[in-house]
């Protein structure tokens, strides 16, 4: 195929679905999987052992892997940068407070349907049936190498890619095409991280052990969310009232400061307050219909009502406040046992 048909691919995914940057790059072997290999020796991925499950792993290596027609693969970013919480409720201990991508809709869900309205308008541009395989977030592709090398930004030391417009705060999502294109590259990987430390500094746990490696283990977006089991002691004072994911260190990039980083907006996160930082006293009522219909439909379901109790009782005994006492005896006497365990510790912490 053409130059032509990379261009249209980027002005239909931007003008039809939204996208905000696209790559398009013929198919090369991962260069960074020699890292991520030993990445998954050092055990950093915790419990998330599918990373190394027989397949998945080999796939990373190389997509020829997961579909062997494969000639072309497009990467995609799509910002879901929207109003910041106020400082005033980012503090609140009385409130717990979700990762900013988890405010609205699955975007699992939200960008898979895009990307195969996509593959359909790709197939009426060609004229034919192609074959093709799209990926949000879950599929077996080292995704942030691939945009990197597509130019769509570089590589943080807190391991995100950063885009020189859009800051840290998009999706990435990928289509494998059976179709020849020209490579479409960008050129937002402009500016790095340079002498800054910020989110090194700042991270509580200090789970960016080296500038670019995360150990998931002690990462507060991984334990809250991944990790299905009980939470180290020595970090859940650590937490604070972070109950789904983290963003300490986007927080404080200076990338994410920038006035065309807030240019971005997204078109399904609802910036309201009991979306970004609902009060703990209210989430500890939840009993497993109440969880199901306040979260159904969004990615707060990934962990379940005991994985988020688990994080409230933390979150509660960190706020260290008698007003915790009542939600705290209501999950101690909770029949899972990982949320009362929690909630045992969390009143020790204030007591």
């Amino acid at each position: 195929m053409t130059d032509s048909l990379s261009k249209k691919i980027e002005q239909i995914a931007k003008e039809e679905f939204g996208f905000a940057q696209v790559g398009i790059l013929p198919l090369e072997p991962t260069e960074t999987f020699g890292e991520y290999a030993n990445w998954l020796e050092r055990d950093y991925h915790g419990e998330m052992d599918w990373m190394h499950s027989e397949g998945r792993k080999e796939k990373r290596e190389n997509v020829k892997n997961i579909m062997p027609s494969a000639k072309t693969i497009v990467t995609l970013a799509y910002s879901y940068y929207t109003a910041d919480i106020p400082e005033a409720v980012l503090n609140d201990p009385s409130r717990g407070i979700f990762a900013k991508y988890a405010w609205g809709r699955d975007y699992h869900k939200i960008l898979k349907k895009k990307l195969l309205l996509l593959i359909n308008r790709i197939e009426e541009v060609v004229g034919q049936d192609v074959d093709a395989k799209a990926y949000v977030d879950t599929g077996p592709i080292l995704e942030r190498a691939l945009a990197k090398r597509a130019g769509l930004g570089f590589v943080g030391k807190n391991s995100m890619i950063i885009n020189s417009a859009l800051g840290s705060y998009f999706f990435l999502s990928e289509i494998i095409l059976d179709l020849e294109c020209e490579p479409l590259v960008q050129n937002n990987a402009r500016g790095g991280c340079r002498a800054c430390t910020k989110c090194i500094d700042t991270c509580p746990t200090k789970a960016i052990v080296e500038p670019f490696v995360i150990d998931a283990r002690k990462c507060i977006s991984y334990l809250t969310i991944e990790n299905r089991s009980s939470i180290p002691e020595a970090i859940r004072p650590l937490m604070k009232n972070r109950i789904y994911g983290c963003d300490i260190c986007q927080e404080v990039c200076p990338w994410n400061s920038t006035a065309k980083s807030k240019s971005h907006s997204s078109d399904w996160l609802e910036a309201d307050i009991e979306k970004q930082a609902p009060l703990l006293t209210d989430l500890a009522l939840l009993d497993e219909q109440a969880f199901l219909e306040r979260f159904q439909g969004t990615p707060i379901m990934r962990v379940k009502r005991v994985g988020l109790l688990r994080n409230v009782a933390i979150a509660l005994g960190n706020w260290g406040d008698d007003k915790a006492i009542p939600s705290l005896e209501l999950l101690a006497a909770d029949e899972n046992g990982l949320i009362a365990e929690h909630a045992r510790w969390a009143m020790d912490q204030i007591h």
